[in-house]
């Protein structure tokens, strides 16, 4: 564990009861977008499988906490819509907007 790759993220279920926690990959501002990402479990010492984009911790205890370790592994597929990043889309550093891209 620890490349410049992980990152750490714990998910906290405050509910009485066993409960599903989803969350979105794209929203983190430590997962790089854009990319398949292995999901371990650093508390069980479990491989989760990879996730694209979002990832749901199934079954989390009651006041129960699940730690989980994200390394990203490569590209996601192609023909994913929408892309997670459009070139397209671009503004110099004074945030005026770039319209030719060549």
């Amino acid at each position: 564990y620890g490349s410049d790759r992980d990152c750490d993220n714990v998910k906290l279920n405050a509910l009485d009861e066993p409960a599903d926690m989803f969350f979105s990959l794209t929203e983190s501002p430590w997962i790089r977008a854009g990319k398949i990402i292995n999901v371990q479990d650093s508390w069980a010492h479990t491989d989760n499988g990879t996730a694209i984009r979002n990832f749901t911790a199934t079954d989390v205890p009651a006041h129960g906490v699940v730690a989980l370790l994200l390394t990203d592994t490569s590209n996601e597929p192609d023909g994913i819509f929408p892309p997670c990043v459009v070139s397209s889309q671009r503004t110099e550093q004074n945030g005026t907007s770039v319209t030719n891209l060549n």
